[in-house]
């Protein structure tokens, strides 16, 4: 029940808060171990101005986000509006502070809006305690590699983005910037009968099935009229296997691969390029 709470709630929040770091490539790589949060999700400590807390790391959020403890917790009076969509359709508004710096790992990121929002709404009653939830959004500019089986992220120097990308297959991707260009998520490519789909890299969503878009479904050999999980096998572009139960719904984006596809799969993505690799994830940790 809890991870299907996360895949309704926290994985397709698809959303904000755009951030205006640097590149990092100058800079040594920096490994940040995850936890588990939830079966398959997954948070990471951090401060923001310099208040500590636990956040989501949360591929297909779209928007950095506090909660609204902690926003007076650092003097920060929420104002403005950031509006953004499920990826159900679902619209969510909330407010905004703007020009916060988050440490990372020892590592300062800016992030110029932030949205100010209550996660806790989201999850079980009795779940730990979380700050907010950390997007891409504040990685902008930088090269990262997401190895959810291991549970790690690290922060990739040139070097070793050289390295890391050298055995491992690139696949094409689409930088998503949606609410007016504050959200940052990642597209990548799967080929149709009809044409190329585009389908949302979200580790946040912490389901065992992929997600297919009703309006795709036959395609991939689903019922869109069954609501309970189908088997499915395509590929993604690059020869990338995807196999195991996928549910087909109204969406208003063609597919999201979440907990499934991350347990196989690292992704390392270069944001300031729009470049993206995937290689085999580290075996034992994911659920």
């Amino acid at each position: 029940m809890r991870k299907k709470l996360l895949v309704h709630a926290l994985a397709s929040f698809g959303l904000m808060a755009a951030c205006g770091t640097a590149s990092a490539s100058a800079s040594p790589p920096v490994t940040i171990k995850l936890e588990p949060y939830l079966g398959s999700a997954l948070a990471m400590h951090a401060e923001v101005n310099g208040h500590p807390g636990l956040f989501l790391f949360d591929t297909g959020g779209g928007v950095t986000i506090i909660g609204p403890d902690v926003a007076k917790a650092i003097g920060c009076t929420p104002w403005g509006r950031i509006t953004g969509f499920r990826m159900t359709g679902e619209r969510l508004d909330f407010q905004r502070c703007d020009n916060l710096v988050f440490n990372v790992a020892g590592i300062p990121m800016k992030a110029s809006e932030a949205g100010v929002f209550d996660i806790m709404g989201l999850v079980p009653k009795d779940a730990p305690h979380l700050d907010g939830s950390l997007g891409l959004d504040l990685f902008a500019g930088r090269s990262i590699t997401l190895d959810a089986s291991g549970r790690t992220l690290t922060i990739e120097s040139a070097e070793s983005l050289q390295a890391r990308v050298r055995h491992a297959r690139e696949v094409p991707i689409r930088l998503v910037r949606d609410a007016e260009g504050v959200a940052l998520t990642v597209d990548v490519a799967v080929p149709t009968p009809k044409g190329t789909a585009w389908m949302e890299l979200d580790s946040g969503n912490a389901g065992g099935a992929y997600i297919i878009a009703k309006y795709l479904a036959p395609m991939f050999g689903l019922d869109p009229g069954k609501s309970g999980p189908q088997p499915v096998r395509f590929d993604v572009a690059g020869g990338i296997p995807v196999e195991g139960k996928a549910l087909a719904m109204d969406l208003i984006k063609d597919g999201n691969l979440g907990a499934p596809f991350f347990k196989q799969w690292a992704l390392t993505v270069d944001l300031a390029s729009g470049r993206a690799w995937l290689s085999h994830a580290a075996p034992g940790n994911a659920p």
